[in-house]
């Protein structure tokens, strides 16, 4: 058992939320730190280059980014951006300063690996730090232990992926073709001859490496695509559905409430 992390009570939120770009107009934000804190982000959409500690990083859709505290940064992506973000202090550990995440030599952009898993995390995180509810501080700070230990295993696991670095360049060039092209009739065959290898093995690649298949994470992505247009457009549920890459609505709205727990008129009412 490899215990790295040491925690004197709970990680304290300093804050969380999310933020995104103003309609047709690029996200920035001004070099700043933050003296108290470490911050997280998720990037759910958009692009840019961010500098960090010095450093120009390339961002792209589904990326962690980790600011230790202290680190000066600046932030510049593209007018889809969205970002969600969790600010917390009263970590330590070993073998680094007080509230670091990562060493300051390491990469501090990186692809999450399990986007969906981490994108529930933070909208969790978020949902019950702004609550009034009972215990929601509690949850919220919990729920930020458990977003931390699942980053330092993201990390101790990099090295494993980089020796299967061929592997995860057809994983990832799936992961790129399903979303460019989500709103196609895509099949698993399809998958498979893009990245040049036979569908079982693209298969079970693609699950041992995402905790997923092929296939599922492209109904996620069409999904959360859906979402998107649900709340940020007034296209008609059969018009979003035909986006994404249903013919049938019935179909759509089936898979929908799956996923979401709602079907899609309910979501665009309550969220």
């Amino acid at each position: 058992m490899n215990n790295r992390l040491i925690l004197d009570g709970l990680p304290v939120i300093h804050n969380a939320g999310e933020d995104r770009a103003k309609t047709n107009t690029r996200f920035f934000k001004a070099m700043h730190n933050h003296p108290n804190s470490t911050e997280i982000l998720l990037t759910t959409e958009g692009n840019g280059f961010y500098n960090i500690d010095g450093v120009t990083h390339e961002v792209k859709p589904q990326s962690i980014i980790v600011y230790n505290k202290g680190v000066w940064h600046e932030e510049k992506s593209d007018s889809q951006t969205i970002i969600k973000y969790v600010a917390f202090s009263n970590i330590k550990i070993q073998g680094l300063p007080d509230d670091f995440l990562i060493h300051r030599e390491k990469n501090p952009v990186f692809q999450t690996g399990d986007f969906f898993t981490f994108k529930q995390l933070f909208e969790e995180i978020i949902q019950e730090n702004n609550s009034n509810k009972v215990e929601s501080q509690w949850i919220a700070r919990h729920l930020v232990g458990v977003l931390i230990g699942k980053i330092m295993r993201t990390l101790s696991n990099k090295e494993t992926v980089h020796k299967q670095s061929n592997g995860h360049k057809i994983v990832e060039e799936t992961k790129h073709y399903i979303q460019e092209n989500y709103h196609q009739n895509i099949k698993l065959g399809d998958l498979a001859q893009v990245v040049y290898v036979s569908p079982y093995y693209l298969s079970h690649l693609f699950k041992k490496m995402t905790k997923t298949s092929p296939i599922q994470y492209l109904i996620q992505y069409r999904i959360e695509v859906a979402k998107h247009l649900l709340l940020t457009t007034n296209l008609t549920i059969t018009e979003i559905a035909i986006k994404v890459g249903y013919q049938s609505e019935t179909h759509f709205q089936n898979t929908f409430k799956k996923i979401a727990g709602v079907t899609p008129g309910q979501y665009r009412i309550e969220f």
